[in-house]
């Protein structure tokens, strides 16, 4: 009975292990959208995302970025003025940030998509 219940208790160990490995390692996409309304007014940015490379993002383009974890801060730099902000994602769920709608800041400013 002892050694049952021992190799029970490991078993739910490594399920909990496993799980905890999963859902913190879990690969997002960030699909960074510098497109604007009025196209004149789109400007050229830098974003810097925790962990990656920072990026320039030309006007009217697109951005992706593939994240591993749950939270990731983000910052992005605009004729020389810097603005932060923080990503959480849901399980299996990715994301596309507007950037018109975050500079303005606005509710909306990051669309929830689908992985799977």
């Amino acid at each position: 009975m002892r050694k049952k219940l021992s190799i029970l208790i490991f078993l739910s160990l490594v399920c909990l292990i496993g799980w905890i490995l999963y859902s913190t390692g879990q690969e997002h996409t960030l699909i960074v959208n510098n497109n604007y309304k009025n196209k004149d007014m789109s400007t050229n940015i830098v974003i810097k995302i925790s962990g990656e490379k920072d990026k320039k993002i030309g006007k009217n383009k697109k951005a992706v970025f593939d994240l591993k974890g749950v939270t990731h801060k983000f910052s992005i730099l605009v004729n020389e003025k810097q603005i932060d902000g923080v990503v959480n994602f849901k399980m299996n769920k990715s994301g596309e940030l507007e950037v018109e709608k975050f500079l303005n800041n606005e509710e909306n400013w990051l669309k929830t998509i689908n992985q799977y």
